[in-house]
């Protein structure tokens, strides 16, 4: 019986461990990635393909035991083609470039495993092939599950965006023709998502406090009535 009670005991202790002290800093870098092909009908080609590739680094700061505050730079650059009847009818790029402040919050962390949310705000500009400029404004929620590989390196993956909005205006070179508008989204509406819906991340955790990551083994044992 005493054997179970320091068993249940380690298991709680890992699973409220500390992810950070105050004072650490990581440092970040993620890699989002995502295709869509054009619609097959009768073996041809039609409707829209894109390919959108993310590059995020960011450094954070601790906080707390479980938070961390600091920032992003982002290039979000997004290629697209148009078919008609199997005959590529168009094509065009939009390169999107960006800074936010993030609030990352751990809802739960293990000596191995975090799931954690990142909150954000940030301003994105860029430009298209057709030379119009954009400008938006986007606040965000973000979920995502983190493995630490040692006491200082991790990888995390990040689904799309569970909350999301935004502002966003957009000047066309040349022309007096200028639209603003608002959007809001929410987990897997692709029908407003710019960004790519799964990121992969590796941090770096330099650690103001030596942690080590401990293997635990208890023996086997029987519990007889």
């Amino acid at each position: 019986m005493k054997k179970l009670f320091v068993f249940l005991t380690v298991a709680t202790l890992a699973i409220n461990g500390a992810v950070a002290e105050k004072g650490d800093l990581a440092l970040s870098g993620s890699l989002a990635f995502d295709y869509s092909g054009p619609e097959l009908i009768n073996g041809q080609k039609n409707g829209e393909s894109f390919l959108d590739f993310r590059v995020t680094p960011s450094l954070l700061y601790g906080i707390s035991k479980h938070m961390y505050l600091g920032g992003e730079l982002s290039a979000d650059m997004r290629y697209f083609w148009g078919y008609e009847a199997n005959q590529q009818v168009f094509d065009g790029y939009r390169n999107m470039f960006g800074i936010a402040p993030i609030l990352r919050c751990y809802a739960f962390s293990g000596r191995r495993f975090g799931f954690f949310y990142d909150t954000k705000a940030g301003i994105y500009f860029g430009s298209d092939n057709a030379k119009t400029n954009y400008t938006a404004i986007v606040a965000s929620v973000t979920p995502g599950i983190e493995f630490f590989l040692n006491t200082h390196l991790s990888m995390s993956a990040s689904l799309n965006e569970m909350i999301g909005f935004g502002y966003e205006h957009a000047n066309p070179e040349g022309y007096d023709n200028s639209t603003d508008r608002t959007f809001f989204r929410f987990i897997f509406n692709r029908a407003e998502l710019n960004y790519a819906p799964l990121t992969f991340t590796f941090t770096y955790h330099f650690r103001k406090v030596k942690q080590e990551i401990e293997i635990i083994e208890i023996d086997e044992y029987r519990i007889v009535r």
